[in-house]
């Protein structure tokens, strides 16, 4: 016995020492994320009154963590790995924690398969690499049900020891994240229900000490919901939501989803239904369920906040449910468990998800490194990057780099980018452009006007950069191209023949006149699954219009949807690229660009319509429409979502 619990005790080592691995390797090289960024400048302030008004209550999450940063930097500094150092060893020894925590409530072999899978999925290693509340809260939420399980279980022993700490840990998570709240929240009621009677009121006493630790926090929280937080910067919650989430935690990986079933059906191996405990089963089913209904109905109601981060308190429940049913296994079959579960889920996490190569190299600092490889590679080069200012200028003057560029948010509306693109067609041979995946997607388009050949695309999550050049090349990708010589066209609707014009076109022998007569033009609709290459592609719409010097509340429209919905809409307006007139005087370039990365395109039956909404019935001549797909970047979202 003595040999099997040192064998036991060996495999948690091996396992700890994979977590650690997972979570230090290339320790200097892990970058800042945005939300790390802007945790640490607001840290930058003289007093602890002014962290409190400028560090928290400017922010919509609890004081915790940007106090403890506060005082860390200040003792430490703000070296990248000193800052996450802390945040790696929560990641580490959550995995020990859940390891005693399955361990008290199961056995020996369900607490080794929960530590494996914790210490090597993704969803962890991230978490456990950026230093913000969320892996903190998982060890705080963990330790607090180690010790309130002591007090369920074991109430008779070491009562005050297993309390003080229980309130503190639950005091802890309180001050980390709101959620790591309702978590803790829902675990002390959990033992008002499960607690021997003889200790209930002492239980109840923990539980209102705990309350009252949390009331200096209560004017901070007040002044947050009257600022309102970030309304509305997630987007809408997406119906899918709860199954991207279950596929997120097992790495989206078809061998992870394998191991999982091996693992439950191994578990059925000698079952017997006397063996479950249903009370257990229900309570761990809530842990886990509870902080996602809570997040959904809140942001159904009032503001979306479901991120995955978010739900990392009440997670590492879901695997009690999934593999509390497995009984105690010899010494070699818990270590033969361990091995295939950290195999599958480093494998995926490598090799699969690719988490060190998209991870550790922020989209920030590429931006600005490969501007200053352009520069070194091409003269006569104009750039524009799209870029958080402050960010860029911590990797510029971090590593000495070249800042001879305009930054995008200079450009007013189209108009201005459009007379800067004119104006260094003129002078330049190359533009580089770097930007943020929130950037505007007809961007791209606008520039080949003017530079029409993309010679380097970088792709990286959170953004992409291009180079691109003043030479011609062969268009590619063409879905559909209108001139108006062919009177019947597949795909085109709603044409009237007596409106094809051959006195004034841009190319060819027709144009299309749309006039005051008409609110709604020919119309080009297409299933999407017939052209669509890749779910990451852009499709790119442009017309040729000549127009009158004033045009009133005229677009380009596309529409994705189906016969009972629509799923995007989006509309581009004439008067916006009214400078953008080409070699041909009086014509006008409109262009509108779909980014299918933000759209669920894997629907069925989705169809793409592209027509022209005349609102203001204006009249005007319109010519050589072109639909086209652009290369995507296929890891601009990759470390929380499949592709």
């Amino acid at each position: 016995m003595l040999s099997m619990k040192f064998s036991n005790k060996t495999i948690l080592i091996l396992i700890l020492i994979v977590a650690g691995v997972l979570r230090f390797y290339n320790l200097f090289e892990i970058p800042y994320t945005n939300d790390e960024f802007s945790a640490l400048y607001r840290t930058h302030v003289a007093t602890f009154a002014g962290l409190i008004e400028k560090g928290v209550i400017a922010d919509t999450l609890p004081a915790g963590v940007q106090v403890f940063l506060y005082y860390w930097t200040k003792i430490f500094g703000y070296a990248e790995w000193v800052v996450k150092l802390p945040f790696i060893l929560f990641g580490i020894f959550s995995v020990y924690l859940i390891y005693l925590v399955a361990k008290k409530w199961y056995n020996e072999t369900v607490g080794l398969v929960c530590s494996a899978f914790l210490a090597s999925i993704q969803y962890t290693v991230f978490y456990s690499q950026v230093a913000r509340p969320y892996i903190s809260g998982l060890f705080f939420s963990l330790l607090m049900v180690y010790y309130w399980s002591n007090l369920i279980k074991t109430p008779d022993k070491k009562f005050l020891l297993n309390s003080v700490v229980f309130i503190f840990a639950a005091a802890i998570c309180s001050y980390n994240h709101h959620f790591s709240l309702v978590f803790a929240a829902i675990v002390g009621a959990s033992g008002l229900f499960l607690i021997q009677r003889k200790f209930l009121l002492k239980y109840i006493a923990c539980c209102f000490i705990i309350m009252i630790l949390y009331i200096p926090h209560i004017n901070i929280i007040l002044c947050q919901l009257k600022m309102g937080g970030n309304e509305g910067w997630i987007g809408e919650l997406q119906n899918n939501f709860f199954i991207n989430y279950i596929s997120y935690i097992f790495q989206f990986s078809a061998l992870s989803y394998l191991l999982v079933i091996l693992l439950i059906v191994f578990g059925f191996v000698k079952f017997k239904k006397q063996d479950v405990n249903y009370k257990q089963l229900v309570m761990f089913s809530c842990w886990f369920i509870i902080p996602f209904l809570v997040g959904f109905l809140y942001s159904k109601l009032v503001n979306n906040v479901m991120q995955f981060s978010v739900l990392i308190f009440g997670f590492p429940y879901l695997f009690f449910i999934l593999f509390g049913h497995i009984k105690q296994q010899k010494t070699i079959i818990n270590l033969l468990l361990v091995l295939a579960i950290l195999a599958v889920n480093t494998y995926a996490l490598v090799a699969e998800r690719k988490h060190y190569s998209l991870f550790y190299n922020s989209i920030y600092e590429r931006i600005m490194t490969d501007h200053q490889d352009a520069l070194k590679s091409h003269k006569r080069l104009a750039s524009i990057v799209d870029s958080d200012k402050v960010i860029s200028e911590y990797y510029t003057r971090k590593l000495n780099l070249d800042t001879n560029f305009v930054w995008y948010d200079s450009f007013v509306s189209e108009r201005d980018l459009i007379a800067f693109l004119k104006k260094e067609q003129q002078r330049s041979e190359f533009l580089f452009f770097g930007c943020l995946s929130s950037n505007n997607p007809v961007t791209v388009a606008l520039i080949q006007d003017y530079f029409p050949t993309i010679i380097q695309q970088k792709n990286y999550f959170g953004g992409t950069t291009y180079l691109f050049s003043k030479a011609i090349s062969k268009e590619h990708n063409i879905i559909e191209y209108q001139n108006f010589e062919n009177k019947e066209k597949k795909c085109w609707s709603s044409m009237d023949k007596s409106k094809f014009v051959d006195t004034v076109s841009f190319s060819g022998k027709y144009s299309y006149a749309i006039d005051s007569n008409t609110e709604f033009s020919f119309s080009y609709s297409r299933p999407l699954k017939e052209f669509l290459k890749n779910e990451n592609n852009f499709i790119d719409i442009s017309v040729k219009v000549c127009m009158p010097d004033t045009i009133n509340e005229c677009n380009l429209v596309a529409t994705l949807s189906t016969e009972d919905s629509v799923y995007y809409w989006g509309a581009s307006s004439f008067s916006t690229f009214k400078t953008n007139k080409t070699l041909k005087e009086g014509w006008v370039t409109v262009h509108h660009s779909v980014k299918l990365s933000d759209i669920n395109v894997g629907i069925r039956n989705l169809k793409l319509t592209v027509n022209i909404w005349n609102k203001s019935r204006n009249s005007f001549l319109v010519d050589d429409v072109i639909i086209k797909l652009r290369a995507g970047n296929p890891v601009i979202y990759k470390l929380f979502q499949k592709d």
